[in-house]
């Protein structure tokens, strides 16, 4: 995806799925939690799980736009290039789900090809795929290649935290037990909740209120709907709670919300 801007922009609250993202010009922050990261042209992030933030362009202007691109990552293409390199994997080691490092030409031209395909259609379905997998060799033998390969091992402790937050998005209206989270991850519940906050800078509790609140801000946007119907449908039995931690976390009420869409 390509982005462009001509001035800051508001926060924008949504979930990250794995991916590369590369500013060229401008900055964009992104919040995780209370943590702030910044990504100026000098720096690429790439966060390899699920993660709920809130994202903003930060500098742009009408004589300096911003200028940015994200891609998907793939962890199948990930895991074949990152095969036979161990990554001195831990089960319960501490590591983050996103970072950023600094860009080299490595990682930002063969960015470049990827991006120059879409004014020659006819290439991309041979050249497309050859040029990811370039890509994707870069960046894991680049300064972030440790936690890309980390979330591929199947024992490290990044990986096993992955697949419970993938469980926890797809079941985020249900009820949540670290009990049996940390066993889907094969860790005791004192190192699970320790690596999960490590790796997301959140509790599980923390993450799923987020994509909660998230999905009800959405459906309240779209309108046409209740308050209570919503809260319901993302999880929470009582609408004063929900109302509560929902204005806690977007500073605006449901009601405000829903009446202003």
């Amino acid at each position: 995806m390509l982005f462009r801007s001509e001035r800051p922009t508001a926060p924008v609250r949504s979930l990250y799925n794995p991916r590369l993202c590369v500013v060229l010009q401008g900055k964009k922050e992104i919040i995780i939690d209370r943590n702030l990261i910044e990504i100026s042209p000098e720096e690429y992030l790439v966060v390899v799980l699920d993660l709920p933030v809130s994202a903003r362009v930060s500098q742009a202007s009408p004589g300096s736009l911003h200028y940015a691109v994200t891609l998907d990552l793939d962890p199948q293409i990930i895991a074949e290039i990152a095969a036979g390199d161990s990554g001195e994997s831990s089960p319960i080691a501490k590591t983050a789900g996103a970072a950023t490092s600094a860009v080299t030409r490595d990682i930002l031209e063969p960015l470049e090809r990827l991006t120059r395909l879409l004014d020659r259609p006819e290439d991309i379905k041979t050249m497309a795929p050859l040029i990811y997998r370039e890509l994707i060799y870069r960046l894991v033998r680049g300064g972030l290649g440790h936690m890309i390969i980390q979330s591929t091992i199947a024992t490290s402790g990044l990986a096993r935290i992955a697949r419970t937050t993938v469980w926890i998005k797809s079941n985020f209206d249900k009820a949540l037990s670290i009990a049996t989270l940390a066993e889907m991850a094969g860790m005791s519940q004192t190192s699970y909740y320790r690596a999960f906050k490590s790796a997301t800078a959140m509790s599980p509790l923390q993450f799923r209120t987020r994509l909660r609140l998230y999905e009800a801000r959405r459906q309240l946007q779209l309108g046409g709907v209740k308050i209570g119907a919503v809260a319901y449908a993302v999880g929470y039995e009582n609408q004063s709670q929900f109302s509560r931690e929902y204005r806690m976390l977007f500073g605006n009420s449901p009601k405000n919300d829903l009446h202003s869409h």
